[in-house]
């Protein structure tokens, strides 16, 4: 599966920090940087390696009719119901759709309306644990 050029991204790093940007080229689990636009203009490619994980935004009025309703508009696709566990120890809930031991990562759908994320790609080697729920 592959994110598209131009979605508005959070990108967080192994150290703690964080870029928000624009997806400047599409993005699949098989890349191993990620290349985006900063509001300032820079172009940044970063390896796969520096990152814990990528943020995809919802789109601000998806969340607000989300965050009314108390439910998805969207519903995620089919998949495991998963708990991701960082070395960091933070503990993020969703759907995960397909994870493949080659990729750099996989695609984490969170089920929670309140979320800011419409998708998250979790880079594998910032995982502590990966539960598989259901």
């Amino acid at each position: 599966m592959a994110r598209s050029k131009g979605h508005e991204i959070v990108l967080r790093y192994r150290d703690g920090t964080l870029s928000r940007c624009v997806l400047a080229r599409e993005f699949t689990p098989l890349d191993f940087a990620v290349e985006a636009e900063c509001d300032s203009g820079e172009l940044l490619r970063v390896n796969i390696s520096d990152l814990k994980a990528v943020f995809f935004l919802k789109d601000p009025r998806r969340r607000q009719a989300e965050m009314e309703l108390g439910t998805m508009v969207d519903q995620p696709p089919a998949g495991a119901p998963a708990r991701v566990e960082f070395f960091d120890g933070e503990i993020i809930h969703g759907v995960v759709h397909e994870y493949r031991m080659e990729d750099s990562g996989f695609f984490l759908y969170p089920t929670s309306p309140e979320s800011n994320n419409e998708l998250v790609f979790v880079v594998a080697r910032a995982i502590n644990t990966l539960s598989l729920e259901g």
